[in-house]
């Protein structure tokens, strides 16, 4: 897929999701948003799920970049737990789809790759909070008495509902939205 073009598929499939729901999302929701015809979308994506793995790979690589990029910043332990949630809730307040996508009750079971996906990113983010933790103990940064597997999991729970609360936020407004525009129509 040229990255350029790919990159249009997932603003467009971004905001379908966020202006009608993710179940509105499908290649001739996709096709009606680019303006382009079905064979050229088709030669992307075979079913509607298909999207939904672009955005979720497309998701787990920024993720991945932004851990590298944290990784590779030369910050203190606690530097860096701030530095990626920083860097995290940016790209969720950039691209919030990826939170609605994230939190999608019946996502997983649409595909077989979506689980799949969905896990790499959290043994990932799992594995680089795990090695902060144990730095940040070693330098004593943080206390060497509570198990880094626990922080870890605190750390994922405590953010994986903020993120939430914000997707849910993010919902109602859209909501409210639509209701006004509907009232104003009428």
């Amino acid at each position: 897929m040229i990255v350029e073009k790919r990159e249009d598929i997932i603003d467009a499939a971004g905001s379908i999701i966020l202006q009608s729901g993710i179940n509105a999302l499908s290649i001739e929701e996709l096709e009606l948003k680019m303006g382009i015809s079905h064979q050229e979308l088709s030669s992307y994506f075979s079913k509607d799920n298909d999207i939904h793995i672009l955005l979720l790979n497309h998701l787990e690589h920024e993720i991945q970049q932004l851990i590298k990029n944290v990784a590779t910043s030369n910050l203190s332990p606690d530097e860096e737990l701030q530095n990626l949630f920083k860097s995290l809730n940016k790209l969720f307040d950039q691209k919030p789809f990826y939170l609605v996508l994230i939190f999608a009750r019946d996502l997983a079971e649409k595909d077989s790759e979506i689980p799949l996906i969905l896990n790499r990113i959290i043994k990932r983010a799992e594995n680089f909070l795990l090695h902060v933790i144990n730095k940040g103990k070693q330098e004593n940064i943080f206390q060497a008495g509570t198990k880094s597997r626990y922080l870890v999991n605190r750390i994922l729970v405590s953010f994986r509902l903020l993120m939430n609360e914000q997707r849910v936020t993010e919902t109602l407004v859209r909501d409210i939205a639509l209701l006004k525009s509907k009232s104003n129509a009428d």
